[in-house]
């Protein structure tokens, strides 16, 4: 974006990544005008996947945005293998609907394309690289921002205000936004993309050994993600550079290490550590945040995506209601509403960060389902947000669920 910009938007959006652009994109039919401000530049992306399943599939489809996820070229992936210690699993993923698959898109590809499609609707202006380097503010209501564009210092008004910058964020800071919740994690993840795998296009790997989960997913023709969440325990028996312990834990993996042997690497390894889980408040008198910013989720888990999607589908339900981002209360009961939706969310991804060694539950977990394959359709079922199949699954996977309670 070049030239002179309108000072006045109904809405402006912080961010143009997964959860900025979406925002955006879904707000757009409800608003006369969008401004999305995005620091990066086109280009500035490193080794970083975007994976979820059924339920964020669905998401993506209320949104109006699944054919531009598709269109990123990621083969949708119909099963996958879990070993957990010396326990292997294999489950195959139900046909109930068009969902009932996962998807590991590169975010190199995902964000550009997200961005377009908000940019699609009309009245969505991007304009990067732009820099918020203040919040302005009428008595206790958000109306706009500072920004540096193009070198030069600028000023915007709106109705709105969406930060979706991330989960270090200045500006919620400068909104007095902090986190009410946060919790460290001890994991690093780490990740680079690969060819030459030999492994089916369509089937995924999870690997769970003590002190690290290791998964390689496929991410495009004849490209893998090969990632890797990895203890800070490990990382300080291993007694060499992160980066290194990671190279090493994914080549002796009993699962994937082989194929990782024999691959090629193709991008260079990005990686984060010291994460902090956080939730701040969603929304106050003319802003709101969504994503990472807002809320977020150790990558251990997976689940970024899906939460980063609640939360831009919430936003988007609750202007629609109100005719428009101008209306008195707009905010009222959304961070308790964002809560609630993503509770599941949070506890697993807590309950799962808080241990270096592969929990007991977990391991007899597995050695039922490797036993009983009924149970281990009902699991995937489950985690698919789908009810048991029939009366042989739910009473092998609800035997499994009472023992887990009992333990």
């Amino acid at each position: 974006m070049t030239g002179k910009l309108p000072f006045a938007w109904s809405v402006i959006v912080v961010g143009a990544r997964v959860s900025g652009s979406a925002a955006a994109w879904a707000l757009a039919p409800y608003v006369d005008s969008v401004l999305l401000l995005d620091h990066s530049t086109a280009t500035a992306f490193w080794p970083q996947p975007a994976s979820w399943d059924r339920n964020a599939n669905l998401l993506w489809d209320d949104l109006g945005l699944l054919g531009d996820v598709h269109g990123c070229g990621a083969p949708p992936v119909l099963g996958h293998t879990f070993q957990t210690l010396d326990t292997v699993v294999r489950y195959s993923y139900p046909a109930d609907d068009e969902h009932c698959y996962r998807m590991t898109v590169p975010r190199e590809r995902l964000d550009p394309s997200l961005a377009q499609a908000a940019v699609r609707r009309g009245n969505v202006t991007l304009a990067r690289p732009a820099k918020v380097t203040g919040v302005l503010r009428e008595g206790d209501r958000v109306t706009g921002v500072d920004f540096i564009l193009e070198g030069a210092r600028r000023q915007a008004r709106c109705g709105l205000l969406v930060l979706a910058d991330g989960r270090v964020s200045r500006n919620a800071d400068r909104l007095g936004a902090p986190p009410y919740m946060s919790n460290p994690s001890p994991w690093s993840s780490f990740v680079y993309y690969a060819g030459g795998l030999g492994l089916p296009p369509d089937h995924g790997y999870y690997s769970r050994q003590p002190g690290a989960m290791t998964v390689v997913l496929p991410c495009g023709p004849a490209q893998w993600c090969v990632s890797a969440s990895i203890h800070a325990e490990q990382i300080a028996r291993g007694g060499t550079a992160p980066v290194r312990v990671f190279t090493d834990t994914v080549r002796a993996d009993p699962l994937v290490g082989a194929a990782v042997a024999r691959g090629s690497r193709l991008s260079r390894a990005g990686g984060a550590g010291k994460l902090r889980m956080l939730r701040r408040p969603m929304a106050g008198p003319g802003w709101a945040l969504v994503g990472d910013c807002g809320y977020f989720l150790d990558p251990l888990t997976a689940l970024g995506v899906r939460a980063a999607l609640v939360t831009v589908r919430l936003l988007r339900d609750r202007v629609a209601d109100a005719g428009g981002v101008l209306t008195p209360g707009l905010h009222a009961g959304l961070t308790a509403a964002r809560d609630s939706l993503l509770r599941a969310e949070w506890e697993r991804t807590v309950l799962m960060t808080g241990s270096h060694a592969v929990p007991p539950g977990q391991c007899e977990r597995a050695r039922v389902q490797a036993r009983d394959p009924a149970a281990a359709l009902a699991a995937v079922r489950s985690q698919m947000g789908l009810p048991p199949s029939g009366p042989a699954h739910a009473s092998s996977f609800a035997r499994q669920q009472a023992k887990e309670e009992n333990r």
